[in-house]
């Protein structure tokens, strides 16, 4: 098959970077013991792979993007219907088999196979708590509806789904907010505006307006800057600067969230300025970021709780180059397993959205 390029394949290629690198997050935060041992290899490769909250703020950046270009390019086009179906589609084809594949994977491993690991008390900071206290079906119906890490916990042990509460009302809010703000009536926009007070993750959906920013001034109202591969290049430089900078600052995470924030959204601003084509090779990277990277998101982490419990399941690894090899090796495994996830969920969802439309049309007409 034939990868066409794209000049969106750097936001895709960094999709698929930001996927594995919250893969790796959590298989180190798993396998990898605390102190940790001796060494600058130890520590270079500990920074390397601590990435994962950062990598989700990459992702909110990214989320944006697309969702503030979708909406405000619709202009007076722009239906609450349409939308809804398209991001309730994008975000369930693949949200709903992961809850149901991730909490059987979670009780099959919690109840044949116990261990400190399904208890929590293994070590890794990931899993705090029995995870069968969290594989119940209101938490499930919480996690369907996206109040998970909100108003009820993350499914199972599956933590990484906290983020997508945060992406769908992001998705309802902005629209919200931008058709308020057009009325330019009082009575919308002051409400609407109030409801910043709710939204979970506040600092987060500052981040996520980044996106907007990067849209605004790349797209829409392109600044007239002379944006060459050497800025393109300076502004990544300055990107994985702050991811150190930014893991340094752990216990102050509004500002190390921002900083990463700002800084990719300076690299993603002058990729998309100066039209940066990415080499060949690297196009099947960003086919897999734009088509499986969400599915490798959502249903990673029970499988590597379920495979490092046979590994792992009463206490972590000094850090070692055995050790070092389980963190780089099971990504692989991770992948594979979102891809072929992907192939059967993600890869539907046009096909699911126009099955849904035709259902609710036939059922107007019906009805009419």
């Amino acid at each position: 098959m034939q990868h066409t390029q794209s000049k969106y394949d750097f936001i895709d290629i960094v999709r698929t970077i930001a996927a594995f690198a919250v893969v790796i997050s959590h298989i180190q935060q798993i396998v990898i013991d605390r102190p940790l041992s001796a060494g600058i290899v130890n520590r270079v490769l500990s920074l390397a792979t601590t990435q994962g909250e950062n990598a989700v703020v990459v992702f909110f950046v990214i989320s944006g993007f697309w969702i503030i270009r979708s909406v405000t390019r619709s202009a007076e086009a722009f239906s609450w219907g349409d939308y809804m179906l398209a991001r309730l589609s994008r975000l369930w084809v693949v949200l709903l088999p992961a809850l149901v594949l991730g909490g059987a994977i979670d009780f099959i491993g919690d109840r044949y196979f116990p261990s400190a690991l399904y208890n929590g008390i293994q070590g890794a900071v990931s899993i705090t708590r029995p995870v069968s206290q969290s594989l119940d079906p209101l938490t499930f119906l919480g996690n369907v509806i996206f109040l998970q890490g909100w108003l009820v916990k993350t499914f199972g042990s599956n933590g990484a789904l906290w983020s997508l509460t945060c992406e769908f009302w992001y998705y309802v809010y902005f629209p919200a907010l931008w058709l308020a703000w057009k009325s330019k009536k009082i009575h919308l926009i002051v409400p609407t505006l109030a409801l910043l007070a709710v939204i979970p993750g506040l600092h987060l959906f500052g981040i996520w307006l980044l996106g907007g920013v990067v849209y605004y001034f790349a797209e829409r109202k392109a600044l007239s800057l002379k944006i060459s591969s050497l800025h393109v290049f300076g502004s990544l430089i300055i990107f994985v600067i702050s991811l150190g900078v930014a893991n340094l600052l752990d216990e102050h995470k509004i500002i190390a969230n921002s900083l990463v924030g700002i800084s990719f959204a300076l690299a993603l601003y002058c990729a998309l300025a100066a039209k940066l084509n990415v080499a060949k090779v690297l196009v099947p990277v960003a086919r897999f970021g734009a088509s499986s990277s969400y599915s490798l998101y959502a249903v990673h982490f029970p499988l590597i709780v379920f495979v490092l419990n046979f590994i792992v399941p009463e206490h972590r690894m000094a850090a070692s180059w055995s050790s070092w090899l389980l963190v780089f090796g099971v990504p692989v495994l991770a992948g594979l397993y979102g891809y072929v996830f992907s192939m059967t969920t993600e890869a539907n969802t046009e096909k699911v959205k126009a099955f849904i439309k035709g259902r609710w049309l036939g059922l107007n007409k019906s009805t009419s």
